[in-house]
């Protein structure tokens, strides 16, 4: 596994420690599924989307239950956000929450799962 995470943060971590520990059981979840969906990477740590991952998703935030994925502005305007949005909101599910966004850099609203994914 690629040992680089993002910063995790939340609405009130004080008071409520546990979002914490989500936001790195759902940045597991979301690795898994990577692993599932892309190929092996080339230097042979982790897969494809791993790498991106690592690299692109600069910190994850629990704001009152909606998920807000800061991404570089590489990854906004790449393909991967949309893959990555997949993985992401299957893994934020499974916390039994359901909104999903994007902060990427240099925009200055957040970009709903929706928008990335587009229409089916």
């Amino acid at each position: 596994m690629i040992p680089i995470e993002p910063e995790y943060t939340t609405h009130n971590t004080v008071e409520e420690p546990w979002r914490v520990a989500r936001l790195i059981r759902t940045d597991g979840r979301v690795r898994e599924v990577l692993r599932i969906l892309t190929p092996d990477a080339k230097d042979g740590e982790g897969s494809q989307g791993e790498v991106i991952w690592t690299h692109h998703v600069l910190r994850l935030h629990d704001d009152r239950g909606t998920l807000q994925a800061h991404v570089t502005a590489a990854l906004g305007g790449s393909a991967w956000l949309a893959v990555l949005g997949l993985a992401l909101s299957r893994a934020w599910d499974g916390e039994d929450e359901g909104e999903v966004e994007f902060v990427v850099e240099g925009e200055p609203i957040p970009w709903p799962l929706d928008a990335v994914l587009g229409e089916p």
